[in-house]
């Protein structure tokens, strides 16, 4: 089974621009806006020439966003959570993922199964 490959945050610079977030990250450009616009990243700074200038906090929420895509759950989660969220909340939304997952298995344990035997009948009828 492989491990999430999560991308390091330099921690001795503070704001990063857009280019160097890309680079980080390998997000694109429009990925990075659509996070806005979906509110997974909010109140992005801007520099005197109005350019983004990303935090360390910023670049912490791309990596959930990263660990949710890998994981299959729902950006909007993120987007939901404004800070406000209670960790009970929070283990609540996660805890729903977890039991979709475990239904998944399920799923998949079921056909696995089913190859397993035909696998074996079309062998038996060499």
């Amino acid at each position: 089974m492989s491990i999430i490959k999560i991308f390091e945050i330099p921690e001795k610079q503070g704001t990063f621009a857009t280019k160097e977030v890309i680079a980080i990250t390998g997000m694109t450009k429009d990925a990075l806006r659509y996070y806005e616009k979906l509110g997974v990243l909010r109140n992005v700074q801007r520099d005197a020439n109005n350019y983004r200038q990303y935090s360390q906090n910023d670049l912490e929420r791309l990596r959930f966003v990263r660990m949710f895509q890998y994981l299959g759950l729902d950006l909007s989660l993120l987007a939901n959570d404004d800070g406000k969220m209670t960790m009970a909340e929070k283990i609540a939304e996660l805890q729903k993922y977890q039991t979709k997952v475990h239904q998944e298995q399920a799923h998949l344990a079921e056909i696995d199964e089913f190859l397993t035997q035909k696998i074996d009948y079309f062998y038996s009828q060499k």
